[in-house]
């Protein structure tokens, strides 16, 4: 449409307020056509994840996004309505400020509307400047430190202002967003290199560097800390030795790799001045490729083919899922694989001209840093939870159309003012953009996509409390059930799809349309009402010692009511079978645990041996089943079992005034003696254990249908 009309054209292009609105225009229409175009609100994963936020917290790989959800939310009051808002601003500003930055960086000149294109021709760019999620922000604030490091390597700024101005973007950056400071890092490393080369002082260098250890200091902070767990594990369950031992050893690791980043830099430059054999070598290579740049044009697209289809091949469960059939796949990449084209072209043509800046090198370096995280994705576990850790490169190639934007955006208006080519090459690039406007959009008739809303999701949800949720007339699990117990959570409540096996199904509260809602079956009784003198102990694999101190720790004679239920749902079959029943309020995953309208994450630190425990969460709770009361105590560990157990005995049945109507209590178990009760200890020589000089904090409690 704006393609073939020449007035509109001009006026987008030209640096004014007519320009500028018409530009925001164009993009304010295919924002409507990616969220609305369907008729259902579409979303993603991570944008859905990180609105469950909102009042239960989480695995934060950015702290900025939450903040700013919140903000908004609390404002609005609605939680779908503040991300909308928020991804249409950053998507707004998003091509202008992007389009700013490679003024000043790649030295662009031309017109914004090819540049412009461009951005709309990778479904890659359109995903994260549309989807809410931290690298948004991450990636901004990675610009705008890496121009004002190049401004503070060109002129003679203050000290006392350079370090300033660095240490609270290096600070910003680790707040915005973990990966973005891992891949603008080594930027700035490589940048900090080439400039010494140029001759450029050292002290300059150390100067934009050292700062980054104040956003390097943030992962050591509570916020980050479940993050940080969930980045161990994946070393931990590598299958390359080194990043094993790296995620054993992490934070003495992550300190020795940045100090040897920052040592590192000005060796590499005096190694580059000692040996021209270096710059002849490129000078070399870089005179073979302009000679022959429609061979190397070819084998680079090749190249990138190959990348792309293991790529695939390493996350095929994922995408063959995604695409109603094979022939989508290739259609819906058609835009990708065209800007491909267009930034190898690009840059192959860029050879033959003498630049000051960065752009090209940086291209390059992050081409390296996309194989890299190739190799790295092909030794990590395919997924922790619902997260996946096999698309490293995905995840860069995210960072490097940012930079290849300019290349591309000088091809387009090449084409576009070739006679020979220009009728052909538009059709081919509104079929490029379209692809990839409908692969971020996901219509239905190509996508077996279950994220999304609909205006029934958003009415039921906003009016009802944890529970079920299913289709009315089929009791099935709605196609986006993850989203929506992402939205629940976004409102404080879990809401989770209708199993199936929970009969009989408790009656429903409300219905919107064919959505329905009912609330769980568990009934709570407070835990100061059974007595467990004679209570039947069910251990499943708990050690028999165990069972022994249990019974003297509560005077259990005989068998009878209650039921005492002890472990997790792993050790234990009974537990495992109350919470696929939905019996009990609060259940525990591993490093999870769950309750009505909360969440802990990092429930258990281990160490290396297995037993390793120093620190543990656990639940004690007393529900009703087939009118026989039950109490459960369960944790990740054994350690977590018997704490749970000693406060029971020494704190809440002491003290039944205190405790009322008290159904559930989640605490936390911390070593603090360096000793070990010989029930609970792991193997010889084990320090990190449950005794009785170790401390316990309450950290929820919850009353008979109050939860």
């Amino acid at each position: 449409m704006f393609i073939t009309t020449p007035s509109v054209v001009v006026l987008i292009s030209k640096n004014s307020p007519m320009g500028k609105t018409l530009a925001a225009g164009v993009f304010l229409v295919v924002w409507f056509v990616i969220r609305f175009s369907s008729g259902r609100i579409t979303t993603t994963f991570d944008e859905a994840y990180y609105l469950s936020t909102l009042r239960i917290g989480g695995v934060y790989s950015g702290m900025i996004t939450p903040c700013v959800l919140r903000a908004v939310n609390a404002i609005i009051s609605n939680p779908v309505i503040s991300l909308l808002l928020v991804s249409l601003g950053l998507f707004i500003v998003y091509p202008f400020l992007l389009l700013r930055f490679h003024k000043s960086f790649s030295g662009y000149s031309s017109m914004s509307f090819p540049f412009f294109l461009a951005l709309l021709l990778s479904s890659h760019l359109l995903w994260s400047s549309n989807e809410v999620r931290p690298q948004q922000i991450g990636t901004l604030v990675g610009l705008a430190l890496l121009l004002f490091i190049l401004r503070v390597h060109e002129e003679d700024l203050p000290r006392f202002k350079v370090l300033l101005g660095v240490s609270v973007l290096w600070v910003l950056l680790g707040l915005a967003h973990i990966l973005s400071f891992a891949v603008f890092l080594a930027l700035v490393w490589f940048v900090g290199v080439l400039e010494l080369i140029r001759g450029r002082p050292l002290k300059v260098y150390f100067l934009s560097l050292v700062p980054s250890f104040f956003a390097l200091f943030l992962l050591f902070m509570p916020g980050y800390e479940t993050m940080v767990f969930s980045i161990k594990w994946m070393f931990k369950h590598s299958t390359n030795t080194l990043f094993h031992f790296l995620g054993w050893n992490f934070y003495s690791s992550l300190l020795l790799g940045w100090l040897f980043l920052l040592v590192s830099g000005p060796i590499v430059a005096s190694l580059w001045r000692r040996t021209p054999t270096f710059s002849l070598i490129l000078e070399r290579i870089r005179g073979e490729v302009v000679r022959r740049a429609g061979l190397y044009t070819l084998l680079g697209t090749l190249a990138m083919l190959a990348l792309m289809i293991l790529q695939f091949y390493l996350g095929r469960n994922v995408y063959e899922l995604v695409y109603r059939s094979p022939n989508f796949i290739v259609i819906m990449q058609a835009g990708n694989f065209l800007f491909g084209i267009l930034t190898i072209a690009g840059f192959i043509g860029s050879l033959n001209e003498k630049r000051s800046d960065f752009s090209r090198e940086v291209l390059v370096f992050m081409v390296v840093l996309m194989v890299f995280a190739l190799l790295v994705s092909t030794v990590m576990p395919a997924s922790f939870g619902s997260f996946g850790f096999r698309n490293w490169m995905i995840r860069m190639y995210q960072y490097f159309v940012v930079f290849s934007l300019p290349f591309v955006a000088r091809e387009i208006e090449a084409l576009l003012g070739s006679l020979q080519w220009r009728r052909a090459f538009v059709f081919i690039l509104v079929f490029g953009i379209t692809a990839s406007v409908l692969n971020v959009s996901r219509p239905p008739i190509a996508y077996n996509y279950p994220y999304y809303w609909t205006g029934c999701d958003l009415e039921l949800l906003s009016r009802v409390g944890p529970g079920f949720v299913y289709k009315g007339d089929t009791l099935t699990p709605p196609e986006n059930s993850l989203v929506l117990s992402f939205l629940g959570w976004a409102y404080g409540n879990r809401i989770e799809p209708y199993p199936g096996n929970v009969e009989p199904l408790p009656e429903s509260d409300l219905c919107v349309s064919d959505l329905c809602h009912s609330p769980y079956p568990y009934r709570e009784i407070p835990l100061t009402s059974v007595n467990l003198s004679r209570a039947t102990i069910v251990t499943g694999n708990i050690p028999p010692d165990l069972v022994s101190w249990i019974r003297s720790l509560f005077h259990i004679r005989g068998e009878g009511d209650p039921v005492l239920a002890l472990g997790n749902s792993t050790l234990n079959p009974l537990i495992s079978k109350l919470e696929s029943q939905y019996f009990l309020p609060v259940v525990v995953n591993y490093s999870v645990i769950t309750g009505p309208h909360f969440r802990y994450y990092f429930a258990i630190r281990e160490g290396r041996i297995k037993g390793d425990v120093d620190r543990s969460m656990f639940v004690v709770q007393a529900v009703l089943v087939n009118d026989t009361p039950v109490i459960v105590i369960s944790s990740p560990s054994l350690d977590g079992v018997a704490a749970g157990l000693w406060l029971l005995k020494n704190e809440i049945l002491r003290n039944r005034t205190k405790w009322g109507n008290v159904s559930f209590v989640v605490g936390e178990w911390d070593e603090m003696d360096g000793r070990v009760l010989p029930i609970v200890r792991a193997y010889s020589g084990d320090k990190n254990g449950f005794s009785y000089g170790d401390r316990i904090k309450i950290l929820r409690i919850g009353t008979v249908g109050k939860p």
